[in-house]
């Protein structure tokens, strides 16, 4: 059953890579879906972190239109 906010995500993993999640999943009582939910949440932190940073240090502001967004040298 779909939840309207959510999108469904596939793919393939190597065998060894499936192992160990089982592995983790059944030592933890947490579902696939949950360790994948979470490390997709952590990595996205991590990124929109990076991109806040980066925004800041080279003085941009990615929501300003076009003209305003260059930084003159």
């Amino acid at each position: 059953m779909a939840v309207p906010d959510r999108t469904e995500v596939r793919l393939e993993l190597d065998p060894e890579d499936l192992r160990v999640l089982d592995g983790y999943v059944n030592a933890t009582g947490k579902t696939r879906t949950d360790v994948i939910r979470q490390l997709i949440r952590e990595w996205a932190d991590r990124k929109l972190h990076e991109a806040i940073v980066i925004c800041r240090v080279a003085g941009v502001n990615p929501a300003a239109p076009d003209a305003a967004r260059r930084v003159l040298p």
